[in-house]
């Protein structure tokens, strides 16, 4: 059985590790898209975004409702795939056991 030392031990070992892949995660980058990528979001593994481009053309359409849909899925997109990014790095620490707040 361990002790609180032990115990305490593994914790601060935890936090650093899970410190360690946040630090890496917001250098991955993942992509979400829309509109047959005419609309395209990147987001970072902390679920920050980092860029968006639309094509020209659709800026040109004058159609604002659409783009703005369109805007909007593509970053719901990509900030879905950061949660799962993040899921995926962080069940490889805990070894797929679900943690609250960290999975």
């Amino acid at each position: 059985m361990l002790g609180i030392k032990e115990l305490m031990e593994q914790a601060q070992n935890l936090q650093s590790k899970v410190s360690e892949i946040q630090e890496q995660l917001a250098d991955k980058i993942v992509t979400g898209s829309a509109g047959g990528d005419m609309v395209t979001v990147e987001a970072n593994g902390a679920q920050e975004i980092i860029s968006i481009n639309i094509e020209e053309s659709l800026m040109a359409s004058g159609d604002t409702e659409m783009l703005q849909d369109l805007v909007a899925a593509a970053v719901n997109e990509a900030l879905r795939r950061s949660r799962e990014l993040a899921t995926e790095e962080m069940s490889k620490l805990t070894g797929g056991l679900r943690i609250p707040g960290l999975t």
